[in-house]
């Protein structure tokens, strides 16, 4: 199929007095009523690639339990585990948090190993609205609760930096559910996700400012903890399957990358354990959670396999299918914070007001001799300084770009970072442990088109633009629109790229930067303003185009989705990767 390079029709305007990202609107907390139904198929492969002969291969992995709290329930039923080949013994282990986990081992096994477990879940979320009068700080706090104030090897709640964090954050909150708000707001807000970090503990996330979902639970975890209050990190698994829920501006759609997820879950002396995504919701999880385990942090959760003389290449693969599935909420109100979408149930919090003790009678009881005291001299006490103001929360600056020597300075600018390839375990001595990394990536070429935002300030020729893409297969074309912005929804003005023939892309394990050009004959000058990217495709082309989760380049509304192709009305809640390329024409260039 040829296509019509045809222009759109010039727009062009693209932004760059300085290079920044789309930091505008903020978006909120949105408080919904009503219920989540899934009824979910679930079908998880690993396997176990033997480059040479073993002697032993020995794989812990956990079994998804049923379990209810006062927003979600999940009930697991007709588990299914199958081996190839059969181990030689499978042992069953229960911790001290109720976790469930299968040990089996294999001796020589001579061939490749793989380990199939399937299960039907059913999870029920239940939208209502709380009371929360718990006092902060808590106070007497049952036993079996206690251990989850405790610090951990990736949960440093005893370090300085995060006890004054911590302190600062929850500084002039009186109830507990004002400060876990307090905290996960700035756990949202003030951690930029990235694919595999160098290390998943607190400290490291808080110095750093980065990290994935395993980070920003320990993250949560640490400052709670530090807190006094009680929580515990959940390992699970992410579901891909997209859902959305009204808004006054149209629907914002929920997306979570499908593999290994982690969050967490935070006690409340009226309410017991309450789920908490800190990268999405409140009080709650959706029906795209599925967990598995809980405990102090992720040395206690995740899965781990051990061999000799040498580990064996790990892989693994997640399937789903939703037999049922019913999203039916009512968008009730919103609060002003996180930057980052967040989903909650209404929480009424006001502190319970302590009832006096009528006055004990008086007891007339006839002083005794007392020799007087002396009494030792009062020490000069200074007053205590003020808090420390807590730092507004602002994005990492853009790295400076370097003027070449030319009469036409070249730019480049974006949402650039990704991963060629997803780190899933990390390997200590002969023993592997599972990290909760996962693909974050939309499949971009189905009945849905996808939008991202950019924005420019001064005066740019565009050259290029490269989008973060892997091919499955299909055949047909890729290309895209830049079109300018129109009262915050992709207009229909603007450019088509040239087509990118799918044959010519080299299909490879992970991710890659596919570009797109313009035709010689237009000159693509954008002026100050706001664009958009739209991709399009033509035969039955199958990519993925992947994302960051929340929004660590633009604003609340700078990337879209739509069924119909041009209303546009969907708004997602993750920034797409890519990049663009553009120079200063002549008259803007900067002369050394």
């Amino acid at each position: 199929m040829t296509l019509n390079r045809q222009r759109i029709y010039i727009l062009f305007p693209v932004l760059f007095l300085i290079l920044l990202p789309l930091h505008g609107a903020q978006s909120e907390t949105l408080i919904y009523e009503g219920s989540l139904n899934g009824d979910i198929q679930v079908k998880q492969q690993t396997m176990f690639n033997l480059r040479k002969p073993i002697k032993d291969l020995n794989y812990r992995f956990s079994i998804p339990q049923s379990f209810s709290n006062k927003t979600v329930s999940q009930d697991i039923g007709e588990l299914r585990i199958l081996y190839d080949p059969q181990p030689e013994t499978v042992k069953d282990e229960r911790d001290k948090n109720g976790n469930h986990f299968k040990v089996a081992t294999w001796k020589n096994p001579g061939r490749n190993v793989n380990v199939g477990v399937s299960y039907k879940a059913l999870v029920k979320v239940t939208l209502n609205p709380l009371e929360n009068t718990a006092p902060f700080p808590l106070k007497n706090l049952p036993e079996d609760v206690l251990p989850y104030l405790q610090p951990f090897k990736l949960v440093q709640s005893d370090h300085t930096e995060i006890i004054s964090l911590s302190r600062r954050l929850t500084a002039n909150v009186k109830t507990e559910y004002d400060a876990v708000t307090a905290i996960i707001n700035y756990a949202a807000d003030s951690i930029k996700y990235t694919h595999n970090p160098q290390n998943y503990d607190a400290l490291y996330t808080l110095q750093t400012h980065s990290g994935n979902c395993t980070n920003i639970a320990h993250f949560s975890l640490a400052l709670l903890r530090a807190a006094g209050i009680p929580s515990q990190m959940v390992g699970g698994i992410g579901l891909k399957e997209r859902w959305e829920v009204p808004i006054p501006q149209g629907n914002l759609v929920q997306a979570i990358g499908q593999g290994s997820h982690a969050w967490i879950e935070v006690y409340f002396p009226e309410h017991g354990w309450l789920s908490y995504d800190p990268q999405q919701s409140k009080q709650f999880t959706s029906t795209r959670h599925v967990k598995r385990t809980h405990g102090s942090d992720l040395n206690a959760i995740g899965d781990s396999w051990w061999a000799s003389p040498e580990l064996p290449e790990y892989s693994g693969t997640i399937e789903e299918k939703f037999l049922k599935d019913s999203v039916s909420v009512v968008f009730k109100s919103k609060e002003a914070a996180p930057k980052s979408y967040m989903l909650s149930n209404a929480v009424f919090s006001k502190p319970a007001i302590a009832i006096e003790k009528p006055p004990e009678p008086e007891l007339k009881i006839p002083p005794l001799p007392i020799p007087p005291l002396p009494i030792p001299p009062v020490p000069d006490v200074k007053p205590s300084p003020p808090p420390e103001k807590i730092p507004e929360i602002k994005p990492p600056p853009e790295p400076k770009k370097k003027p070449e020597r030319s009469t036409e300075e070249s730019l480049e600018f974006g949402n650039m970072e990704f991963p060629t390839l997803i780190d899933t375990y990390r390997i200590v001595g002969n023993r592997a442990t599972q990290v909760y990394n996962t693909e974050t990536a939309e499949y971009v070429t189905s009945k849905y088109r996808y939008a991202q935002a950019f924005q420019v300030g001064e005066q740019l020729v565009l050259e290029q633009v490269s989008l973060a893409m892997r091919k499955f297969g299909g055949d047909g074309t890729i290309y895209i629109d830049i079109v300018k912005d129109e009262n915050g929804k992709p207009g229909l003005s603007g450019i088509r790229s040239n087509p990118v023939f799918i044959e010519t892309i080299r299909k490879r394990p992970g991710y890659y930067w596919v570009n797109f050009t313009f035709p010689k004959e237009a000159s693509v000058m954008m002026e100050k303003g706001k664009y958009w990217i739209v991709l399009r495709h033509s035969g039955d082309v199958v990519m993925n185009w992947w994302y960051t989760p929340g929004k660590p380049y633009g604003d609340s509304y700078d990337t879209r989705s739509t069924l119909k192709g041009y209303q546009w009305e969907d708004i997602l809640n993750y920034d797409f990767v890519f990049k663009i390329k553009a120079r200063r024409p002549m008259s803007h260039a900067r002369l050394d």
